[in-house]
């Protein structure tokens, strides 16, 4: 859980609703990390991505390093994920942009995938993509 979610008492996910709740609170975080560049936070330096625009600037040879330090970034920083993949979708088309899945299984809920779009501008757009429970 996010620490806002546990100070507020919101607990973990038990229906549909509460499912969603969770699957919006992780894919607004991820939102939040993979917009905020490395550095910009004095009390978490390591906090958030490198500068995108070295990973353009060594395009296409950069993106699984780019897939490899989001993984770490959301082993770090989003411990209601566990077992997380990040695997790169298709390849960087004349959009410059970088599409990426993060798969994961989050606690109470099951396993989610999100789908990660890179611009080449650095900002990024992060939306769930489905969720399979554990209980089903």
């Amino acid at each position: 859980m996010a620490l806002f979610d546990i100070l507020t008492g919101s607990g973990y996910p038990q229906d549909d609703s509460s499912t969603r709740a969770a699957l919006d609170s992780v894919q607004t975080h991820l939102q939040r990390l993979f917009n905020t560049r490395r550095g910009s936070l004095v009390h978490l330096p390591d906090y958030g991505l490198p500068d995108i625009g070295a990973v353009y600037e060594n395009l296409p040879y950069s993106v699984d390093d780019l897939a490899r330090q989001v993984r770490l970034l959301i082993e770090r920083y989003e411990p209601r994920l566990s077992a997380v993949r990040v695997r790169r979708l298709g390849s960087v088309g004349d959009d410059r942009r970088i599409h990426l899945e993060v798969a994961a299984s989050l606690v109470s809920v099951g396993d989610v995938r999100f789908r990660t779009v890179f611009e080449s501008a650095g900002s990024a757009q992060v939306n769930a993509r489905g969720v399979r429970s554990h209980h089903a």
